[in-house]
């Protein structure tokens, strides 16, 4: 089953070989000829370690590499976008830099520029630029503590204990914070970017356990070595060192576009004879390690809670007959391309499954994973493949070939849609999920907008699948078809490279599933009449409110930058 299957990692480490031993023939060739040549390999700078990469103001950092140059010339570091002074380098040679770090420098990414080109980012932190807690109880105030983590290195997905005090109860207001490093557009000399991290606790399964003293939370995807901190209305917390182990692969994220998202719900024709309830649970934009939720700029009025899954709950009490009610709300976005790079051959399945793999493997309310019709097309697919990679490029390829993708709001179930072989987009990206967790693999869909260079937005679904020790790989099986829904036109020239990688023009409003709990007791639930996104509930009312209109208006990108 494995042939004619494309492995991502396997070209790049044997084209090199092949191009050195053309080099050289080429090389003796023309020495045989007696000509008189000047042979220039141009090759880039990498970064293999820096040593120490958590260090004190003034200290003296190794950088170890190659094709550095043998003197410094015009060529330079650059550190969080800074470049350090001609006086604090110590010696440069093609494979080891030595420089001083001044103290103003912060943490950041580290990179060396020389006229062929900028090397391979590496993180260096500023110990003393550390976050450090507002308040603590150690210190006599009431914010949270970090004393200890169970471990100081581990992979994606390792489930890491936190123990401390001030911790609180969880919620949507209170968060462990990772270090995440994007690639962002140039800074002007001298500008610091802000620093960047991205919670541990994005998705409902991230977080095992949490109390005042103790938390239990699996290093989420896009994490780097670096401070990890709890952050809480009360102020954020001290910080201890985690560093991310290798991954069978890499990861980038880059090419940042800014979004600002207005949208509303009305409710109107509301008839009611006496006490009553009505509940709206409005998605908002997700958190995830290509899109940034930066702030909200008006939530008017405001929520009753904003609630763990990502979601802004609204809670309206004792409606009367004829009344209105609206909601708006204005997000601020930033959304990143993603590219990510894989070996087959890397990746090491866990002995035994987790509660990652069971619960994303298997089915929910909106996803049939279990569905014998599911089952059986996804068997029939990978055959006998296990590998997640190969067995996620089979489904994907499939997809493409047997699914077709329509415009029009689909009435029939996944499973309908599938015996019928074509689907809306919510309906695609629940099949395209639903078949990758029949055959093993860890997935959730994820719902949101396309977002042309006009700003015209259209409904839209993509999945991400999970490979152990790395982390989440997209998967646009719809834009890989060569459909254009609303006629997008997308970023990618070649529709194949919608598989592992993604553009920037993807607002998510969901990822996963959200299993929403009723709030009343005997409440009326209903959906929407266009979701954006994948939850099992929009609306909830009880008591005596014997009926209402609503209307959920589509998102508007009032800019974009």
């Amino acid at each position: 089953m494995r042939k004619g299957i494309p492995r991502q990692a396997s070209d790049p480490a044997e084209s090199p070989r092949r191009r050195t031993w053309i080099v050289w023939i080429f090389v003796l060739l023309l020495m045989a000829s007696g000509g008189f040549f000047a042979l220039v390999i141009l090759a880039r700078p990498s970064i293999s370690s820096i040593t120490p990469s958590l260090a004190e103001p003034g200290a003296v950092v190794s950088i170890v590499g190659a094709n550095f140059g043998t003197q410094r010339g015009d060529s330079r570091i650059e550190v969080d976008g800074v470049s350090p002074t001609a006086a604090s380098y110590l010696s440069w040679s093609p494979t080891l830099i030595s420089i001083r770090f001044p103290g103003t420098v912060d943490s950041g990414l580290v990179y060396v520029y020389t006229a062929k080109g900028r090397s391979n980012p590496k993180l260096f932190m500023n110990k003393a630029r550390l976050p450090v807690a507002a308040t603590s109880v150690a210190s006599g105030g009431s914010g949270p503590w970090l004393s200890s983590l169970s471990s100081e290195r581990g992979q994606i997905g390792t489930l890491l204990t936190l123990t401390g005090t001030g911790f609180g109860i969880p919620g949507a207001d209170r968060s462990v914070r990772f270090p995440w490093s994007p690639e962002d557009p140039p800074v002007s000399r001298g500008e610091r970017p802000a620093g960047r991290t991205i919670s541990g606790t994005d998705l409902s399964l991230s977080t095992e356990f949490w109390s005042d003293r103790e938390i239990r939370v699996r290093v989420p995807d896009g994490a780097v070595s670096g401070a990890v901190f709890v952050q809480s209305p009360q102020g954020d917390s001290n910080s201890l060192f985690f560093g991310v182990s290798e991954m069978p692969g890499s990861k980038r994220v880059f090419d940042r576009r800014s979004y600002s998202v207005t949208y509303s719900v009305e409710l109107s024709r509301i008839e009611a004879s006496g006490s009553n309830e009505l509940f709206l649970r409005v998605p908002i934009p997700v958190e995830s390690p290509n899109q940034t939720v930066v702030r909200s700029l008006a939530m008017e009025p405001a929520p009753f809670s904003l609630e763990f899954s990502g979601l802004a709950l609204y809670r309206f009490r004792d409606l009367g007959s004829g009344q209105n009610q609206e909601v708006n709300l204005t997000w601020l976005v930033q959304c990143y391309s993603v590219e990510t790079r894989v070996d087959p051959d890397r990746i090491r399945m866990p002995e035994t499954p987790g509660a990652l793999e069971t619960a994303w493997t298997g089915a929910d309310s909106l996803v049939p994973a279990t569905e014998p019709a599911v089952v059986a097309v996804a068997l029939q697919v990978i055959g006998g493949e296990r590998n997640p990679l190969r067995a996620a490029r089979l489904i994907n390829d499939w997809l493409v070939r047997k699914l077709a993708w329509h415009e029009e709001h689909d009435r029939r179930s996944p499973v309908e849609a599938l015996a019928a072989g074509s689907a809306d987009s919510w309906n695609y990206g629940l099949i395209a999920t639903a078949l990758l967790r029949a055959a093993g693999i860890p997935a959730i869909p994820v719902a949101g907008l396309l977002v042309d260079s006009s700003r015209k937005t259209v409904h839209h679904s993509w999945v991400e699948f999970r490979i152990p020790g790395f982390g989440w790989v997209p998967m646009d099986p719809i834009l890989a078809s060569g459909a254009r829904p609303g006629g997008f036109e997308p970023a990618f020239e070649e529709s194949a490279r919608y598989f592992g990688n993604l553009d920037n023009r993807h607002l998510a409003f969901s990822r996963g599933v959200g299993e929403l709990k009723p709030l009343a007791a005997n409440g009326r639930r209903a959906m929407a009449s266009h979701p954006i996104a994948y939850q099992d509930c929009y609306e909830e009312s009880a008591g005596a409110i014997e009926a209402y209109s609503s209307f959920w208006g589509e998102v508007e990108v009032t800019g974009m930058y």
